[in-house]
């Protein structure tokens, strides 16, 4: 995700609601869990971290990487996911020796931004629409993560073309941005539906055979007797 070329504010913002949403996350994680829980946490934090290591580089220097943020949010809840990512973004820093203040962006728009609107979709399916097994499966299970992961990643691409406006000059600068606009769009809608694809299939396996490993699962709600 680019940020040379974007104005020095959007990056003092995005270091400054990154950390606003760690601190947060930190706050509202349960520290006082069993270690079993705890053991998952890890453990679910390293596959999506293994994860991320197998990128597949694309025409034109793009990079598709597994973002996985949604998924941690379903199996664990929004604050662990947060702190996850967070952690992920660390060790991508210490694994890379990049810039931390650079990291800030990417952790807001593809790791808080995903786990938020998943947690906000399953909750306004469990509030607005009937208490049918189905419709945690689907609403939130396949479409709910696919519009939490094309949502970030639409935004990654307009702050991609914001900076890549920022950097290229006048004459260039239309056909450069469509060429930009129509590389990233069906990359991040593939991207989009292909993590949604999987972690819904994951998330329906673990629905059925264990429902308690699914956080944002409520069973009282979804599978209560009638």
């Amino acid at each position: 995700m680019p940020v040379d070329g974007l104005p020095a504010f959007v990056g003092w913002l995005a270091i400054l609601l990154a950390t606003l949403a760690v601190l947060d996350a930190a706050l509202r994680a349960d520290w006082g869990a069993p270690v079993r829980e705890h053991a998952v946490w890890a453990l679910a934090t390293a596959s999506v971290f293994l994860a991320r290591q197998m990128t597949v580089a694309m025409p034109g220097g793009m990079s598709l990487q597994y973002i996985g943020a949604a998924r941690l949010a379903m199996l664990l809840g929004y604050p662990r996911a947060v702190l996850s990512m967070g952690l992920i973004q660390l060790a991508h820093v210490a694994q890379f020796d990049l810039p931390l203040a650079e990291r800030a962006l990417p952790l807001l728009v593809l790791g808080v931004a995903p786990a938020w609107l998943i947690w906000l979709i399953t909750r306004a399916c469990r509030l607005w629409l009937p208490p049918n097994l189905f419709v945690f499966l689907l609403g939130a299970g396949f479409i709910g993560l696919f519009v939490a992961y094309a949502l970030p990643l639409l935004a990654a691409a307009g702050l991609g073309a914001w900076a890549l406006a920022g950097t290229s000059g006048p004459p260039i600068q239309k056909q450069a941005l469509a060429d930009y606009w129509s590389m990233m769009l069906p990359y991040a809608l593939l991207l989009a539906s292909g993590e949604a694809w999987l972690e819904g299939m994951l998330t329906t396996l673990l629905v059925v055979f264990a429902p308690g490993s699914v956080r944002l699962f409520d069973e009282r709600h979804y599978l209560r007797r009638r």
